[in-house]
């Protein structure tokens, strides 16, 4: 059984690792940011959730977190970890670090358990 499990979860690493190669998500390909970046620059080439729907498309308005449609402006001041567009609207980055820096499951910029209790009291 426990070879099994050490075999599997190599599998699943090696499988992570390849989509982390191959995602324009990934900071360390630099060739990869024209995907979404203007040339040279950290500037996006459309707003945040323009850029993110024009790969996942099937996001929009059915997101499997409803609460929070993107584009709405949060009841309350955010922590400095989610952040919101240049004109405080929550956008897919305010969850989601579209860079994945922290490899966590999602791109969630903290863990699912925490994101709710990020903003909201008694989660």
């Amino acid at each position: 059984m426990i070879l099994g499990l050490l075999i599997g979860s190599t599998t699943a690493f090696a499988a992570e690792e390849q989509w982390v190669r191959k995602s324009p998500h990934d900071y360390r390909d630099k060739g990869s940011c024209a995907t979404c970046h203007i040339a040279g620059t950290p500037e996006l080439l459309a707003d945040n959730v323009t850029t993110c729907t024009k790969c996942h498309p099937g996001n929009v308005g059915n997101h499997p977190v409803v609460r929070h449609p993107m584009g709405k402006r949060p009841g309350r001041l955010l922590p400095v970890s989610l952040p919101v567009s240049d004109n405080g609207l929550m956008v897919c980055s305010t969850c989601h670090d579209q860079h994945n820096k922290t490899r966590s499951l999602k791109m969630l910029r903290v863990s699912a358990l925490k994101l709710c209790a990020s903003c909201h009291k008694g989660y």
